[in-house]
């Protein structure tokens, strides 16, 4: 199959990738770094006429909060208006889009455990933007899928993560401030198992319009903590500070879609910290 994965120097994009490469998929690295701009749409329909993809997985996005804060308009464009682009070219060159939403977009919905079923009501910028960019995949509906990540960690994650700051303050000796109570619930994923999910989907036929790639493993932020001091060695302080806004105070998300075409979650979120710490020490003490 020849795939183009936007943002495929990512975090995410270069583990999937590589994935697709040694599965004997033809693969097509579209990433600003690389000078390849979602939001040049002249630019994009040129490789989708030169590359003649079979389906595109579209990672790239604005995923940070600050900088979703600190720069909405272009955050908006990137998200909603390159993504739109994409959507565009996939329906006029009938290629699969595989869209990486986010399991955010269920926010605080009361609805306990979540399926892609449930109802959705994002807090956060960003999932909102994510959210809309749903709206209109779902308009055209299949072959095209909306896979709502979990959030993911593992080697080289971004610093801001809570995973990676807690590991970090924990390395170093420093106090880990806690937003909130620390009692808030992720179904954090590690980086791995969200790949191994993504080339799930591409590799099977086309059934769901939304797909949510998460473990159901359950852990609060006090477990992250815990594990953090577990995996370094050392019993810091925490102080609790003021909860941030549009907190999601409870993830318990299912993933029986995704299961149904034989994919599980390998990694337990103690096996995912131990793995990041490794690669922590191992890069002089840095995520990326």
């Amino acid at each position: 199959m020849r795939i183009i994965v936007t943002g495929g120097t990512g975090f995410l994009g270069k583990r999937i990738c590589r994935k697709l490469i040694i599965g004997n998929h033809i693969v097509f690295s579209y990433d600003i770094v690389d000078g390849y701009d979602i939001l040049n749409t002249e630019q994009l329909k040129k490789t989708f006429i030169k590359f003649k993809p079979d389906c595109i997985i579209h990672l790239a996005a604005c995923a940070d909060l600050n900088i979703f804060v600190k720069k909405p308009e272009i955050s908006y464009k990137i998200n909603v208006i390159g993504t739109r682009n994409i959507l565009n070219l996939c329906e006029k060159y009938n290629v699969r889009l595989l869209f990486a939403s986010t399991c955010c977009c269920y926010g605080n919905n009361d609805t306990h455990p979540t399926d892609e079923t449930s109802p959705t009501c994002p807090t956060e910028p960003y999932a909102k933007s994510k959210k809309e960019s749903e709206k209109d995949i779902l308009a055209f509906g299949l072959p095209h899928c909306c896979m709502r990540l979990a959030t993911f960690y593992g080697p080289e994650m971004r610093a801001a993560l809570a995973p990676a700051v807690f590991i970090d303050k924990a390395h170093k000796n420093e106090t880990i401030e806690i937003h909130g109570s620390g009692k808030q619930t992720r179904t954090m994923t590690y980086v791995d198992d969200i790949v191994s999910g993504i080339v799930t989907i591409v590799e099977s036929e086309p059934k769901y319009t939304i797909i949510n790639i998460t473990t159901e493993e359950i852990t609060s932020v006090m477990d992250m903590i815990k594990y953090a001091k577990n995996v370094t060695g050392n019993n810091v302080e925490c102080v609790n500070v003021k909860d941030r806004e549009g907190q999601i105070h409870k993830e318990m998300i299912y993933s029986k879609r995704l299961q149904s075409l034989g994919w599980k979650c390998e990694t337990t979120f103690e096996e995912g910290m131990k793995k990041s710490y490794d690669y922590y020490k191992n890069n002089n003490n840095m995520w990326n």
